[in-house]
């Protein structure tokens, strides 16, 4: 999950040399948001996390209604597993820049650390649904978190090729017991993400209680194949992450 949240902010070619160059820039201009905004998503992606937090929580100080120190404030804290204080974060973001996506984006990626703060984070997909309806991801979040078959039939209607719609949509019908329904997202959901174990799981379950006992037998075959490939795919990328140990000076 902290992978696809980093992928939205970009690194620097040489990351130490570049913490350096930006802590003396913040020193000549103090009053410059887009430096500490730069100096924490270099430090983020150098997976520092706590000094990121440190460079992230003065600029939120010094610059009380940006949007963007928050985002990344909210990444730092994921990073840090602090689950609570991302949600808090991302949610600041979102009040303070309502046409911006990136934050709704993220709250949708961490919807299940929302916790006490759930029915906040639906207002905020609620709202972005409402003043982007042309756009599938407000719709699908909201239906995602409410539980809301018209919502996600609305975001597939929109844009028929995420996966993820589909597959919320398919947990909703297999909660109510609509046994075809549910297979039938869930088989397009995993047409459009084959590498996905997922949709193979539900489809296992579902199948069964269609008695279709041999497509749920290749259901559980496929998703065991898939597991197993997703998880030599993990440790490939953590053995290739490289940590660099930097520090910022206050």
């Amino acid at each position: 999950m902290l992978a696809l949240l980093l992928m939205a902010l970009q690194g620097a070619g040489d990351p130490a040399q570049a913490v350096l160059q930006l802590q003396q820039a913040i020193r000549s201009e103090p009053g410059r948001e887009t430096l500490y905004t730069d100096l924490g998503n270099v430090l983020l992606s150098t997976q520092n996390f706590k000094e990121a937090a440190l460079v992230l929580e003065n600029a939120k100080s010094r610059f009380p209604e940006s949007a963007q120190v928050r985002l990344s404030l909210g990444v730092a804290y994921y990073g840090q597993r602090r689950f609570p204080d991302a949600v808090g974060a991302f949610l600041e973001a979102a009040h303070r820049d309502t046409a911006a996506e990136q934050p709704v984006a993220f709250l949708g990626r961490i919807l299940e650390h929302a916790g006490p703060r759930e029915e906040e984070v639906k207002s905020v997909f609620a709202k972005y649904a409402e003043t982007h309806p042309a756009n599938f991801l407000g719709h699908f979040l909201y239906g995602k978190a409410a539980r809301d078959a018209a919502a996600l039939r609305k975001s597939i209607s929109l844009q028929p090729r995420f996966p993820e719609s589909h597959f919320e949509l398919g947990s909703l019908l297999e909660q109510n017991s609509d046994w075809k329904g549910a297979a039938a997202a869930f088989e397009r959901s995993a047409r459009l993400a084959p590498k996905n174990p997922a949709p193979q799981y539900r489809l296992m379950r579902v199948y069964a209680r269609l008695g279709l006992d041999a497509k749920s037998a290749a259901a559980k075959l496929r998703h065991e194949a898939l597991v197993a490939q997703e998880k030599a795919e993990a440790d490939k990328r953590q053995a290739a992450a490289k940590h660099m140990d930097l520090r910022v000076k206050p």
